[in-house]
């Protein structure tokens, strides 16, 4: 038997989402609780969309406060310079190192922090000096001459305005828009069914059984993700596949508790006869006492589970 396939769309769907980030209260029954906290003498106030609890104060064992975007991207920055420290790493991972930037930079992009961004892509190209996602973020693009170079310019060597974030030739600008405008449905929508299909193909990989297949589909999914222009899935790749990652390390570690009971009776030979006249008031009676032995049993057991894949 093998493991079930675990379905990508639904942990996809969630992780590609902004990560909604809020304290937790835990209190001493055991229970969390996410979303705002207002600590306000004797009480604890705890909000989110559609509820609002007053909790008392000796009801809560702690506050677990949810760290900044800057505290968070300190925390993601140190791990990464102490790989950096590694002489053996910056030799031999260098390309891992500048895709560890890039999706820092994403990241950075994505909670609001501009100048973070900016620098672990520039961190991102010292390593290596070609990264298409690290050029692109920071306003690069190729030249006829496959030289990267700032949009801005290369569009300009060609004659194109920038009009509402659309480059354009001037006739184009001058009419309102570019030409063609039934063709150019046609290639979007040509793109949107071929990114949908690697979107797929990615989401497959990512959700396979084999760690190496997964491995694939992570890069897979953030090669996708750049190319349909969703930053925020780019950077979050690496958490998809993390997510699989533990779920099927959590399949392999599944065990079922059975607890057994049983009783071993056994009759004891040879059978204890007595005879007695009861009382004289009639004949003299035998009696047999058998007596048995009972050998109780209450142990567990713990059996691995598994789960066939339809």
């Amino acid at each position: 038997m093998k493991p079930a396939r675990l379905l990508a769309l639904p942990i996809l769907l969630a992780l590609s989402a902004p990560a909604a980030l809020g304290d937790e209260v835990v209190l001493k029954n055991g229970r969390t609780l996410e979303g705002e906290v207002l600590e306000s003498g004797d009480t604890v106030v705890f909000t989110r969309p559609g509820l609002r609890m007053e909790i008392r104060r000796d009801e809560v064992k702690e506050i677990r406060r949810t760290p900044t975007a800057k505290e968070r991207y300190a925390e993601k920055a140190a791990a990464q310079r102490r790989l950096e420290e590694s002489k053996d790493y910056l030799r031999d991972c260098a390309r891992d190192a500048a895709d560890s930037h890039h999706r820092l930079g994403l990241w950075c992009a994505a909670a609001g922090l501009k100048e973070e961004a900016k620098a672990e892509q520039e961190a991102a190209i010292r390593f290596d000096g070609d990264h298409a996602g690290a050029r692109r973020a920071l306003g690069f693009v190729k030249d006829d001459a496959g030289k990267w170079r700032p949009e801005d310019e290369v569009m300009k060597e060609k004659g194109l305005v920038k009009v509402d974030g659309r480059w354009m030739t001037p006739g184009e600008a001058a009419a309102g828009g570019p030409t063609g405008a039934a063709k150019e449905r046609r290639e979007a929508k040509e793109r949107e069914r071929r990114l949908r299909k690697s979107l797929n193909e990615a989401l497959r990989l990512v959700a396979d059984p084999e760690a190496s297949v997964r491995a694939r589909g992570e890069k897979a999914l953030a090669d996708a993700a750049r190319e349909a222009g969703d930053t925020d899935l780019e950077s979050r790749a690496a958490e998809v596949r993390n997510y699989y990652d533990l779920a099927y390390a959590e399949i392999d570690r599944a065990r079922a508790l059975i607890q057994v009971r049983a009783q071993v009776v056994t009759l004891k030979r040879p059978i204890q006869k007595f005879t007695t006249s009861l009382g004289a008031f009639s004949s003299p009676v035998t009696l047999q006492l058998p007596e048995i032995s009972v050998i109780s049993v209450n142990t567990t057991a713990l059996v691995p589970l598994q789960v066939d894949e339809d």
